[in-house]
């Protein structure tokens, strides 16, 4: 079964582009995928006769550019879209092509082999081009843009669409006559509910390095690394499991490893965070210049912690737990941040110099006197909750 689908770009070029393999078959990432319509602009008939084997022939049947070419089949019945058979045809500008992209205009007007038989005299016109690696659809896409068929170009591409464009504008060098399309896909991508998961936005993460759009690239990075769910691995430096390789084809070798740093420095920074109001308590447990020892233990300090520490664990904040792991550090913090405006006027949160050596309100007296008398320290009392919320927000301040 034979199907050629023609789609007229530019209704005055001079170029034809013959693409093997219908889409839904993806070279790039091995996987396969059939949209359940042709894009917009393609239509479907029945009347032309079946393609021939080669690109000239494919030509054959575009005498002259018309809005009339459709896409066709030799056979009733459904096509198979990962048949070899199966073509896809554009008329496209080579003008435009030499202007969008190094690759083509080296292509067509350079020295190559290829650029002398297009320039010959008495080459046909249109000039077929056979592309056995590339994606019809896709390259539709990507030609649609770069010829201002924007009645042809989708609000959002899905995902899949997205990474595909990605390696042919990686693979022909277009990507700043993409830039400005791909930067509108990717604003509405961010706000779009499809694009939402980790899966979705790592995808976004690639398509915005290989454009070359820094802004965006720093706002999807942030997002991964703050509400990514999977577990941390220690091996990496507690790193983080992308869903792309290492050694990813469209990404720098070392951005895998730079998420993964600035995932393992937002873990240091929100337990910090969470550990901060005890390291003010701990100051004063002991009297400067002496080593630990029960005698200078503040009844008051001790007090003070044990409660936080409950605090902490009531709440399911505690660093040591397995939900600190796994759970996305944006509901880690959006959690303490809750409990912490909650727990803010909490006696129990508060510690107080101690005044007395006798005991504390409502407390069994200690078998020893208070340490707190030999202790120089700033101030009188610390609102641990206040402290935590204090920390939290200051480790949301470093960038990547």
């Amino acid at each position: 079964m034979e199907t050629t689908t023609h789609q007229v770009i530019d209704p005055r070029g001079d170029i034809l582009l013959c693409f093997p393999r219908q889409p839904g078959h993806h070279p790039q990432d091995g996987s396969t995928s059939t949209p359940p319509h042709p894009p917009d602009g393609m239509q479907t008939s029945s009347e032309l006769p079946s393609r021939q084997t080669t690109c000239s022939a494919c030509a054959s049947t575009h005498d002259g550019p018309s809005r009339s070419i459709t896409p066709i089949s030799t056979n009733d019945g459904d096509t198979d879209p990962t048949d070899p058979s199966n073509t896809v045809n554009l008329l496209v500008s080579s003008s435009v092509l030499c202007l969008a992209s190094q690759v083509f205009s080296a292509m067509l007007s350079g020295g190559m082999a290829e650029a002398k038989a297009f320039q010959a005299e008495g080459s046909p016109r249109p000039y077929p081009i056979t592309l056995h690696e590339d994606d019809g659809q896709v390259f539709a896409l990507l030609a649609n843009v770069i010829h201002f068929q924007s009645q042809n170009v989708p609000p959002l591409p899905s995902a899949v669409t997205l990474l595909s464009l990605a390696f042919l504008v990686d693979k022909y060098d277009c990507a700043a006559a993409v830039r400005c399309q791909a930067e509108i896909w990717v604003n509405r991508a961010i706000e779009c509910p499809d694009y939402g998961s980790f899966e979705r936005r790592c995808d976004l993460l690639i398509f915005t390095y290989a454009l070359d759009l820094p802004a965006p690239f720093f706002q999807i990075s942030w997002d991964v690394i703050l509400n990514h769910r999977q577990q941390l691995k220690s091996e990496i430096e507690f790193g983080v499991d992308l869903p792309f390789a290492k050694d990813h084809g469209l990404l720098r070798h070392d951005i895998h490893a730079a998420i993964a740093k600035r995932k393992a420095r937002l873990r240091r920074e929100v337990h910090h965070a969470l550990m901060e109001p005890v390291s003010r308590v701990t100051g004063i447990l002991v009297k400067p210049g002496e080593a630990s020892g029960v005698k200078d233990t503040c009844r008051n300090a001790a007090l003070s912690m044990g409660n936080y520490l409950a605090f902490l664990d009531l709440n399911n904040l505690c660093p040591w737990r397995a939900q600190y792991e796994t759970d996305s550090f944006s509901s880690i913090i959006k959690c303490a941040l809750e409990a912490a405006a909650l727990a803010k006027a909490e006696k129990a949160l508060i510690f107080e110099r101690c005044t007395s050596p006798e005991k504390l309100p409502g407390q069994r007296s200690w078998p020893i006197p208070c340490g707190c008398k030999y202790i120089i320290k700033s101030g009188d009392s610390v609102n641990m909750a206040e402290a935590l919320a204090s920390s939290l927000e200051g480790a949301l301040k470093w960038k990547l």
